[in-house]
């Protein structure tokens, strides 16, 4: 029977408030909203996992064999664990998982446990990708993050006294107010914990985020094209330096 690797992804659009900047299909204050969500997830994943599993008996298509799944958002670590765990499940009972499948979640600082985090471990995610975007509170404050730079350390620290060993760092450049010596200290900082990855992106200015409103109304205002350039190449210079190859 052929067979295809597959990478899965699972959308969580939940938060504990939504970042200024985001463009992404998530929400706050709907709480009551969690259970549906999942169960209605739940319910997909069994379709197309049955679906697949007749195709393929069939010869009508190849037989999918999970590779990596990735729980994306929103922010999926806003949602009691338990959810996290129902969703694994059912995708390991409709789909078969390749041998040490990477199953990478999102979490944000301030919505962390370390319960969470070992009940993350049990249900077999192996990879972590934590949300930080710079390393300077008043930044933070200024894009409607939730969370310090301490508060960033905290879940990073514990995750790795946990045991996890595969960890991704997010961060952003060109972000209101930054400057080039604000990213040089934050790229600094986080080299120094020696994450497995670390992923940086420069900030797109989305029209209908409160971000663009505030820049549009001028209470905010971006960097320039050269210092953003400026802001790249250093990044990108300096994790080569570090081993962390593009």
């Amino acid at each position: 029977m052929e067979q295809k690797e597959i990478g899965l992804y699972v959308h969580i659009p939940f938060c504990k408030k939504k970042c200024y900047y985001c463009d992404f299909t998530s929400f706050s204050g709907k709480e009551a909203c969690y259970e549906k969500y999942v169960n209605c997830l739940k319910q997909e994943i069994i379709k197309y996992g049955t679906e697949n599993k007749t195709m393929s008996k069939h010869n009508l298509e190849p037989e999918y064999i999970v590779k990596t799944i990735y729980i994306g958002g929103g922010t999926p670590s806003i949602i009691d664990e338990k959810y996290i765990t129902n969703i694994l499940d059912t995708i390991k009972q409709n789909f078969k998982l390749k041998q040490n499948t990477e199953i990478t979640i999102e979490v944000n600082p301030g919505t962390v446990t370390k319960h969470k985090l070992e009940t993350y471990k049990e249900c077999g995610i192996n990879r972590l990708s934590i949300g930080l975007q710079a390393s300077q509170d008043e930044i933070l404050k200024t894009i409607g993050r939730i969370h310090t730079y301490e508060d960033f350390l905290e879940t990073y620290n514990l995750a790795r006294n946990l045991g996890y060993n595969n960890i991704n760092v997010d961060l952003m450049i060109n972000l209101p107010g930054q400057t080039l010596d604000d990213v040089k200290k934050t790229i600094k900082n986080i080299i120094a914990l020696k994450p497995e990855h670390i992923s940086i992106y420069s900030l797109i200015l989305e029209e209908n985020t409160k971000l663009y409103e505030m820049v549009n109304s001028k209470q905010l205002s971006l960097s320039s094209d050269e210092l953003e350039r400026k802001m790249y190449w250093y990044v990108k210079q300096k994790l080569e330096e570090n081993n962390y190859i593009h």
